[in-house]
């Protein structure tokens, strides 16, 4: 064997069994896992933050910058649309909330005929 050879099998680390190198990589996939999660984490939480806050800007930015350039007649037009909507909106939330409750005091009268039927 030459020098070489020699030098790179000593600097090999010496494993007894296939089970001690698994168990050893096992422990230090966990470190180097342990180590990089802080740091990805922090990164994944700035990404988070900056696309928030860019969506959050971008519809202010529109928004105000439509209002400003909008004419008046416009803008009162959206105005009376944005009340009939929500006005629209609470009558179908009402009338929802009649039909579930309606819905709701029939159901004990449906119960007891179930149990009287003969199996099936």
């Amino acid at each position: 064997m030459n020098e070489e050879t020699t030098h790179n099998e000593e600097a090999k680390h010496q494993f007894d069994s296939f089970s001690d190198a698994c168990g050893q990589a096992c422990n230090d996939a966990k470190d180097k896992a342990r180590a990089a999660a802080p740091k990805l984490k922090e990164t994944i939480s700035n990404r988070a933050f900056e696309a928030a806050y860019g969506v959050a800007y971008g519809a202010v930015f529109v928004g105000a910058f439509a209002h400003e350039i909008l004419p008046q007649s416009l803008k009162d037009g959206l105005d009376k649309g944005a009340q009939a909507g929500k006005n629209a909106a609470r009558k179908a939330t009402e009338k929802a909330k009649e039909n579930f409750t309606q819905q709701q005091e029939q159901a004990p009268q449906v119960a007891p005929a179930l149990h009287d039927a003969p199996p099936a």
